[in-house]
This record gives C-alpha cells, sequence and structure tokens, in this order.
C-alpha cells in the first residue's frame, strides 16, 4: 500500500467547500471522484484545511492511500486530464506512511484581498473584496498587532457544530501589503478556528472604517460584550496559499 501526497488549487467560487457533502458539488468530491476513475477503488482523502465553500485555494495538501502501481508522474496527468476545470493538482509524490496531511502540518498561510477602489474589476471580482469605503490602514495594522502571538478568539468564535473548540490559537505573522487598488493581508497560524481568518478580516476592517476602536479589541477578543460588533468578512477574497510541514 502506497500513501500519496497532493498539492492542490483551486476556484471556491462554485464548490460548497473542501468537505465532501451529500447531493453538493465540493472539491474533496471532485477530487475522490477523478481518483477512483483512474485507480480503480474508492479513495479517502485526508486534507490540510477544510477551506468554506466560496474559499480558494492554491497550495491545498491532501493524501491518500492506493494500491495502484501507477507512477505519480502519470497519476498527476491523468488527474488533470479528468478533473474540472476549476480544479487543478499541481504535483504528486509518494509519501512516508507516517505522514499526515493535518497532523503533520506546522502551520498555515492564508491570503485575504480587499479591492479599495470606487469600480470594481468584473474579470478578478471572483478572488477579491470589493471594498469602496475610506479605510484607516494604519489603524489595521495597529490592530493586527493585538491578533499576533498567543491569543484567546473566544469573541470572533463562530459556531461549527463541534463541542469544546479551543479558541486560543497562534498566529505567528499577519502582514500587510498595499498594491496598487488592492490591500493583501497574509496570515499565517499553526491551525485556525471555523472561519476564524474571515472574523479576523472583518475585525481589521471595523478597526479600519472607524466601527471598532484599537482599546475595545481585547474586550472584543475575550468575548465579554454580548452582542458581536464585527462581522466576517466575505469569502470570495481568501486563498488557502500554502501549507507548511
Amino acid at each position: 500500500m502506497r500513501k500519496i501526497k497532493l498539492i492542490i488549487a483551486y476556484d471556491g467560487t462554485d464548490f460548497h467547500g473542501w468537505q465532501i457533502q451529500p447531493e453538493v458539488r465540493t472539491v474533496a468530491g471532485e477530487i475522490k471522484s477523478a481518483l477512483e476513475k483512474i485507480l480503480r477503488h474508492e479513495i479517502y482523502l485526508t486534507a490540510a484545511s477544510r477551506t468554506d465553500a466560496g474559499v480558494h485555494a492554491l497550495g491545498q495538501t491532501a493524501d491518500f492511500h492506493t494500491d495502484n502501481s501507477i507512477e505519480t508522474g502519470k497519476l498527476l496527468l491523468a488527474l488533470n486530464g479528468v478533473l474540472p476545470d476549476d480544479v487543478a493538482v499541481k504535483s504528486a509524490e509518494e509519501v512516508s506512511e507516517d505522514f499526515h496531511s493535518t497532523h503533520q502540518s506546522k502551520g498555515k498561510h492564508y491570503r485575504y484581498t480587499i479591492r479599495l477602489c470606487q469600480t470594481d474589476d468584473p474579470l478578478s471580482r471572483r478572488y477579491h473584496w470589493w471594498y469602496h469605503h475610506d479605510l484607516n490602514i494604519m489603524k489595521m495594522v495597529l490592530a493586527s498587532n493585538l491578533l499576533k502571538g498567543k491569543v484567546d478568539f473566544k469573541g470572533l468564535e463562530i459556531n461549527s457544530g463541534k463541542p469544546d473548540v479551543e479558541t486560543i490559537r497562534e498566529i505567528s505573522g499577519i502582514k500587510m501589503i498595499r498594491d496598487g487598488d488592492d490591500l493583501i493581508i497574509n496570515i499565517f497560524g499553526k491551525s485556525f478556528m471555523y472561519k476564524l481568518v474571515r472574523s479576523m478580516i472583518g475585525l481589521l476592517i471595523a478597526a479600519g472604517n472607524g466601527k471598532i476602536q484599537l482599546e475595545e479589541i481585547p474586550e472584543i477578543l475575550s468575548g465579554k460584550n454580548e452582542h458581536r460588533k464585527t462581522d466576517v468578512a466575505p469569502p470570495h477574497g481568501l486563498t488557502l496559499m500554502e501549507v507548511y510541514y
């Protein structure tokens, strides 16, 4: 039995997320179907991140077992010949049995893109959040400093249906880059709660547009305020860039 590791890119627009669900189109469902067509046996995929509906990826990682002897190079070509246009497998390699896409991940890099202009670009709007209001980017940078390190994100928790979710997470870096009309926010961390990155972006936007003040952020994060003051950013601006091992 062999274990194969895949690096996968996809446009999440027309998917109901990564995870297989009944009667809806998912990224894992498409890859599983393609693999089973090529390898001719049932496949169980393990992924590094269960991206939400509408979220994109350039560096999703997944692994599976097979007893098929196909070379990984031929498997890569066959997969990309079968998969739909909004999914591509960038690499396929055989790995040791103890490799695990989820448990061995040392960190993830997410990128969120905000388009700051009065007129949106219809050719790229699937991949950014068009935000045509004033933002104080310096306040957003100062707010981002309060989200780094080991932080209890209880106040940004979104109900995932899982009990007793750990809300203390370690964010190793947040880097903002202004590139023309785009504000690109890169977030690095080992693991993230359900919709946490998008909740963090929503908080930064609230700091930038004056909805919240910097001194309010610790209380917001603690969840002590019974009324949530920040929104969850839309999914289409978010891309999983890379998973580190």
